[in-house]
């Protein structure tokens, strides 16, 4: 077999494991985009109490989620090391989903129990499907240009899952509820559990891994070893840097956006406008990523998806203050945030590989099932520290739920929602001062990789 052919990734592989990423983040859209609000506005309970809820469950997941990519990175059958943690993590998952926007049937301290237990339940069986999904990248090929190739697939149609469930999601409420959103919530809820399920069967029976870590990279080393190794990746470190400063900066906008909408522009049918120009814009710009690579290269294309939160966020702004009803200026929001999500989680995972490379190059271990948990984990930590925060700050500016708010909240909720999209500016400098794995230096990094892996597989 050729080089070529041998790196060669087959359309069948491509669009399988591209559909795991519409059921996965199908339900990711649906608890990020609307289960603080459904706590607050329809179950009724405090923003400080779900806030805090978000936030211990992350603080329970920094134990957890390195102590399961480890027991995933030394998983052993005859599926493989990833693709039954996917099926298996899928399925609990999806049984989690429902049960968080059940809380409605539920009262009292009962209810607050079961929103506690059902949320650190979710969190934890998100890892189990998540990290071993994106792990599998470096064991579908080593070559960066067919990766660049095969990473649009699944954020295509992860960003088809994302817009599709958070743009119709209020009118499938609506629509599935006949009156009782509660209802509505916990069916789009039952949807949503099933396309994961789909996805998952979908991705592990067509997908097709052709290269596989040998024994010595990764059973030398124990968990304690293992994080201490990631964590001298200085790469790997810079991108968890930039992680946690910009999902902090999306997340508390994301996480503010039905309650800006709803308040300060008066109305939620705008969010759907937004949605539906995001998605446009950033499904578009997933179907040329490879020629946009190409044209500016990686280093351009994720520089612009990382300050252009700070885009969309300011002309909501200046649309709140100056043109409430102008489409227009949504329009243009809902563009920048397209094209900023689809672009920057295209990218972070591809650079999320090239870091699991680095590592093996400078310190001769691979680590993909803990190196994407420990990502994931800092994603988690940022949605629970924003919930928290948004929780927090609901307090504090006197938000009242189902409520006409005073032009103080008014003013207090135009303020938490832009400030935050500051942070972007910090990731975008520290990327360009301290990121090196472009061009010639990610370059070397995979010749190498590709010569050692070339010659242990003719021994």
């Amino acid at each position: 077999m050729s080089s070529e052919q041998a790196h060669k990734v087959s359309l069948t592989t491509k669009l399988s494991y591209g559909f795991g990423g519409f059921g996965k983040d199908f339900g990711l859209a649906v608890i990020n985009t609307f289960l603080f609000f459904y706590y607050t506005d329809i179950v009724g309970v405090s923003a400080a109490f779900i806030g805090t809820v978000f936030l211990f469950a992350r603080i329970w997941d920094t134990v957890n989620d390195p102590m399961l990519g480890y027991i995933v990175s030394k998983t052993r059958s005859r599926w493989g090391k990833y693709k039954p943690w996917i099926l298996v993590g899928n399925i609990l998952n999806a049984l989690f989903i429902v049960a968080l926007f059940s809380a409605h049937n539920f009262s009292g301290s009962q209810q607050l129990v079961f929103i506690a237990i059902t949320y650190i339940g979710w969190g934890m069986t998100y890892t189990l499907l998540d990290a071993p999904f994106w792990s599998m990248i470096p064991t579908i090929t080593l070559d960066k240009w067919e990766r660049e190739r095969l990473m649009p697939y699944p954020r295509l149609c992860a960003s088809l899952g994302g817009y599709l469930a958070s743009g119709t999601g209020i009118m499938a409420v609506k629509f599935l509820g006949g009156g009782d959103d509660g209802q509505g919530y916990m069916l789009f809820a039952l949807i949503a559990a099933g396309l994961a399920v789909i996805s998952a069967v979908v991705t592990c029976i067509w997908t097709k891994e052709s290269f596989e870590v040998s024994e010595e990279t990764t059973a030398a080393f124990n968990l304690k070893d293992a994080m201490k190794l990631i964590f001298k990746n200085d790469q790997f470190v810079i991108l968890l840097v930039l992680a946690l400063l910009f999902n902090i900066a999306v997340n508390m906008t994301s996480g503010l956006n039905l309650y800006f909408y709803a308040y300060v522009l008066g109305d939620n049918n705008l969010f759907s406008t937004y949605m539906l120009w995001a998605g446009i814009f950033g499904v578009g710009s997933l179907l040329v990523f490879t020629r946009l690579i190409d044209i500016f290269g990686r280093r351009t294309v994720f520089s612009a998806s990382i300050i252009m939160p700070v885009v969309s966020a300011g002309v909501l702004y200046i649309a709140a203050n100056f043109a409430p009803d102008s489409k227009v200026l949504i329009a243009i929001s809902g563009i920048a945030f397209g094209l900023s999500n689809a672009l920057y989680w295209l990218m972070v995972l591809l650079m999320v590989a090239d870091t699991v490379d680095y590592g093996d190059y400078k310190l001769g271990i691979r680590a993909e099932s803990i190196s994407y948990s420990t990502h994931t984990l800092v994603i988690k930590c940022t949605g629970a520290l924003t919930g928290f925060l948004v929780g927090i700050s609901l307090t504090i500016i006197d938000y009242v739920p189902n409520q006409v708010q005073t032009a103080e909240t008014i003013l207090g909720l135009q303020a938490v929602y832009i400030a935050p999209s500051l942070l972007c500016l910090v990731s975008y400098l520290i990327y360009r001062k301290f990121y090196r794995l472009n061009g010639g230096e990610l370059d070397k990094v995979q010749e190498q990789l590709e010569e050692k892996y070339s010659v242990a597989a003719a021994v």
